[in-house]
């Protein structure tokens, strides 16, 4: 049995990005389409809430300003790659919501 990688190991990101992924406040809510993650390090942390998508066990995408212009993994999605029990938790609810999908019918 092959182990994968670890998430962070899949993406493309910058040390500073990774410090900062660790130290700043996360708060982390899971939604039928990802995660979403507020930066509670704000004054106001619904000002700094993005919706990260996962997608076969990584963090693919997010909707903040730096996931959009930068070429590398934003803060948003590193966080969730180094956080395995809230990445483990969206892949779970991910597998559980495809179960749960009504069938698909053919002709």
């Amino acid at each position: 049995m092959s182990v994968s990688p670890h998430p962070l190991d899949r993406l493309e990101l910058t040390d500073r990005t990774l410090q900062r992924a660790q130290y700043e406040a996360f708060e982390f809510e899971l939604v039928e389409q990802g995660v979403l993650v507020r930066n509670a390090s704000h004054e106001d942390p619904t000002d700094h809430e993005y919706l990260v998508t996962i997608d076969d066990g990584l963090p693919d995408s997010c909707e903040c300003p730096a996931d959009e212009h930068h070429p590398s993994a934003c803060k948003h999605r590193v966080t969730i790659a180094i956080r395995s029990h809230v990445l483990d938790s969206a892949c779970n609810l991910q597998r559980v919501r495809n179960l749960s999908a009504p069938p698909v019918v053919t002709q």
